[in-house]
């Protein structure tokens, strides 16, 4: 189940750039990579449908200073997220374009191999690395969800503003999860969501925000949105501190 705010409301800000020495490869994508790479713990962090934007570089910034951990970004657009161009999804051919990136670059099975993959190829690149969560955001907390079942890499596991809630995936979790959402999301799900998590979850609702107010979407320079931002990834950090 998809948020419609996922499809309608377009990033704030350009798409963001890392200098050379912040990217690595995996499983035939760049990573890119925030925080010690000969840190003890690490998180994966999987962006929104319109792949790597200053935003989200904040927030892996702030899980590296509060965690003391490797954060690593998987590139699986190759730097081609949505086009915001499709945003509103106001004609048949915006329409397509948009499903049609759901359906092919935006798998989520497709991109769950990749996330498997990278984690796998992460043991050896990462040697000093000796536990892993996944935070995803929007169209990355499908991702998150799904990598959440039994034998996943990962020890912990988190979403913001997630897209395609099932309450089925929510079933299948065999780690703790933390969901943080908004108004934005289906408001008939969440309360069954909840109930479907593993022990030791957590889902809190950010009643003044917005979906994807810690994603591409996020306005920081509004002070409101700015403080709910970093109290997100704050409130991940604390999540993940006690897994990691």
């Amino acid at each position: 189940m998809a948020s419609q705010a996922c499809c309608n409301n377009p990033p704030k800000g350009e798409p963001a750039v890392v200098s050379e020495d912040q990217i690595d490869q995996a499983a035939g994508i760049n990573l890119y990579v925030f925080g010690d790479r000969s840190a003890k713990r690490g998180v994966v962090l999987v962006y929104d449908i319109f792949g790597l934007y200053q935003q989200t570089k904040q927030g892996a910034a702030i899980l590296a200073k509060e965690l003391d951990c490797l954060v690593i970004i998987p590139d699986f657009f190759n730097g081609e997220g949505a086009n915001i161009e499709w945003v509103g999804m106001d004609t048949a051919e915006k329409r397509d374009s948009m499903m049609g990136f759901f359906a092919k670059k935006a798998n989520p099975e497709k991109n769950l191999a990749t996330l498997y993959s990278v984690a796998n190829e992460a043991k050896s690149l990462y040697a000093a690395v000796e536990k892993w969560a996944v935070l995803g955001l929007c169209w990355g907390g499908k991702l998150a969800a799904l990598a959440s079942a039994d034998q996943t890499p990962f020890v912990a596991s988190g979403q913001t503003h997630p897209a395609f809630m099932d309450v089925a995936d929510a079933k299948r979790m065999a780690i703790p999860h933390i969901c943080l959402v908004s108004p934005d999301e289906p408001a008939d799900i969440l309360e069954p969501y909840k109930e479907a998590l593993p022990d030791h979850s957590e889902l809190e609702l950010y009643g003044a925000m917005f979906h994807g107010w810690m994603g591409a979407r996020a306005n920081l320079e509004d002070e409101k949105n700015l403080l709910e931002f970093t109290r997100g990834y704050k409130q991940v950090a604390a999540f993940f501190d006690r897994w990691l």
